[in-house]
């Protein structure tokens, strides 16, 4: 695992930012035309990733490789974390390689323990779609963690790393599990999972449904941003969230701190 590799899986998916649309492109869209333009457009991304991410997607692996083979979850986690040990990283002020590998082996072991036997019938991991949409021109792509029965009801799950809990908006809102109804509408629900690595790091379970109208406002949503992105309509949303978007450096001219913040991928 390489720093510049740890991108998010939607933009795995989206082998071209032209000719598809994920979920994190929508996103990323709506928080800022220009921090779409800097990372999807110029190809910029953080020269130092940070650590959090790093470890989100480790957790994932973990997972992925317990439901599609049985593997140690905690293993797994120890010997890829390992392998993070030498990247250059940026940790936050509580964070350390350490206390996130600790953190990770207590949420994976308890996860095993007390959460994965409530999940059975396992029909898909990590699971890449491609849907074409009637009046959405590039197709919609992206990644599902797990469609499996939760507690006997067939459930789209997806895993979540967080540092404090999840509040009831951010379920009921989501424009990702909009997406998952749409990837898989046999299933009943739609969950997130979500590991919170607090002090005492728990599991939580935010469970919602999604019904026609929440659907078809998602795809007026992403139709709008698709059709934006085709029109090379880029601007810049300036806020509060620029202090911590990677390319507030390129907004304000900054080219000493460009180049010893950001790289070009291809």
């Amino acid at each position: 695992m390489t720093a510049p590799a740890l991108i998010d899986r939607d933009e795995a998916a989206a082998s071209s930012r032209t000719s598809v649309l994920s979920h994190s492109q929508v996103s990323r869209y709506l928080a800022c035309p220009e921090q779409y333009r800097q990372h999807y457009v110029e190809r910029l991304r953080a020269r130092f990733p940070s650590a959090s991410l790093a470890f989100g997607q480790v957790l994932h692996q973990a997972l992925a490789g317990h439901f599609r083979d049985g593997s140690d979850a905690v293993q797994t986690f120890d010997e890829v974390w390992a392998s993070v040990a030498d990247l250059d990283l940026t940790y936050t002020k509580r964070d350390t390689w350490t206390k996130l590998r600790d953190s990770g082996r207590v949420l994976l072991a308890r996860f095993v323990a007390e959460e994965a036997p409530r999940i059975t019938n396992v029909t898909a991991v990590e699971n890449r779609f491609e849907l074409a949409v009637t009046g959405l021109d590039p197709p919609l792509v992206g990644y599902i963690d797990l469609v499996a029965d939760l507690d006997g009801v067939k459930t789209v799950i997806d895993f979540k790393t967080a540092s404090s809990a999840y509040g009831e908006h951010e379920t009921l809102l989501s424009d990702q599990l909009s997406v998952y109804g749409l990837a898989e509408p046999e299933a009943q629900q739609a969950a997130f999972c979500v590991l919170v690595k607090t002090k005492e790091p728990r599991i939580e379970w935010h469970v919602t449904t999604r019904g026609p109208d929440q659907l078809t406002e998602y795809l007026a949503k992403a139709g709008h941003v698709a059709r934006e992105i085709a029109s090379s309509r880029f601007y810049k949303r300036p806020g509060m969230w620029c202090s911590w978007c990677d390319f507030l450096p390129c907004c304000l001219g900054d080219t000493q701190r460009v180049e010893a913040t950001l790289i070009q991928v291809r």
